[in-house]
């Protein structure tokens, strides 16, 4: 199995992107957050007590019947041949926290909106995580840059966003993925069962897609990080660096990064302190795989590269030089808007010390 999980690989290319997180704009509604990264001081050593109390019962099966009710909406309300638009829904969708858990439903605000503030909605999640990860939304435009298509969505793509939205929202997807804390949202890969369902079994056999069961991804993420278990950490703790590199070459939508995470947590490890990348031939899949990776908390070394591996050995190189042109592309943009903002303040004085001066 070693094929399929390479911990802690001996690849060493050049040093991974790590994007600083840019400001978010202040239209962005205040009840949504960003899941950015925040590291430890210093490295924790004992093993993670796990919030039983948060725990859900069975997050897979839910994660599953989630992904089965969206397609099923979907497809009984015509919603056509993209199947990037559901999958992006529940994409954006995972990437909302509830800032105060005793305040306003979270569900009913985002349902009381009309048609076209939600599609706006959508448009600022996006845009506000593009400003904190561009490369893993870069890796991730399949699932949105329909938001940005020249035309306006009509009424029955309004029409079904909104009753994909709902189904999403009836389906609990928050319980799973709404959480402050990314062991708690990395329970399930909510993504992963969404595009199975939404997608043929002749479209998944001619990808070769066959996504590995959660239970068997764990299992395997057990074996191969049993090294790591408690008795040797004190040792271990202090050679851990963050060079050290956890790489799937067929990774699907991630589940096999997810596992080791999740083990890595449970361990006392923060999964930011490790590198990460993958690879997978399908875009959509590669898409999905961004957006877990930034909900599952796995930090800011991440790559995920959307190539056939067989052949092109330095798909992760490729897709880290792809990343810094993105975050530099981001930092030029960011840049220029605080540049046109302060031009705009200035003037402002300027207008309001001439008025004064009539």
């Amino acid at each position: 199995m070693a094929e399929q999980l390479d911990l802690f690989s001996s690849f060493q290319p050049d040093e991974t992107p790590t994007p600083h997180p840019a400001p978010v704009p202040a239209h962005i509604p205040a009840t949504f957050t960003s899941p950015g990264h925040q590291s430890s001081p210093t490295r924790q050593t004992t093993v993670r007590t796990l919030p039983n109390n948060k725990l859900l019962k069975d997050p897979s099966g839910r994660a599953a019947d989630l992904g089965e009710a969206v397609a099923s909406v979907w497809h009984k309300q015509h919603g056509g041949t993209h199947i990037e638009v559901p999958i992006g829904l529940v994409a954006a969708l995972c990437f909302i926290r509830q800032k105060d858990a005793r305040g306003p439903d979270l569900k009913a605000q985002i349902l009381a909106q009309d048609d076209r503030q939600l599609i706006e909605m959508y448009r600022q999640i996006w845009s506000a995580q593009w400003l904190h990860r561009p490369d893993l939304i870069d890796r991730a435009r399949i699932l949105h840059e329909w938001l940005n298509d020249a035309e306006e969505p009509d009424e029955h793509r309004l029409y079904v966003v909104r009753a994909v939205t709902k189904t999403i929202l009836d389906r609990d997807l928050l319980d799973l993925t709404g959480h402050a804390d990314p062991y708690l949202r990395a329970q399930a890969d909510v993504l992963s069962p969404t595009l199975t369902a939404l997608r043929s079994l002749g479209a998944r056999q001619g990808l070769g897609e066959y996504h590995t069961p959660p239970a068997i991804s764990d299992s395997i993420a057990e074996v191969l990080l049993g090294e790591f278990t408690t008795e040797v950490f004190a040792d271990q703790l202090k050679n851990l660096k963050p060079q050290q590199h956890i790489h799937d070459p067929a990774g699907g939508s991630g589940g096999m990064l997810r596992s080791a995470a999740q083990k890595l947590r449970r361990e006392g490890l923060d999964p930011a302190d490790y590198r990460w990348s993958m690879v997978d031939i399908d875009p959509i899949a590669a898409a999905c795989a961004a957006v877990n990776a930034l909900t599952w908390g796995l930090g800011p070394r991440v790559t995920v590269a959307c190539a056939d591996a067989l052949t092109n050995p330095h798909a992760v190189e490729d897709a880290m030089v792809q990343a810094r042109a993105v975050i530099e592309h981001r930092d030029r943009v960011v840049g220029q808007a605080h540049m046109i903002a302060a031009i705009r303040r200035t003037r402002h004085r300027l207008d309001q010390v001439a008025d004064a001066a009539a």
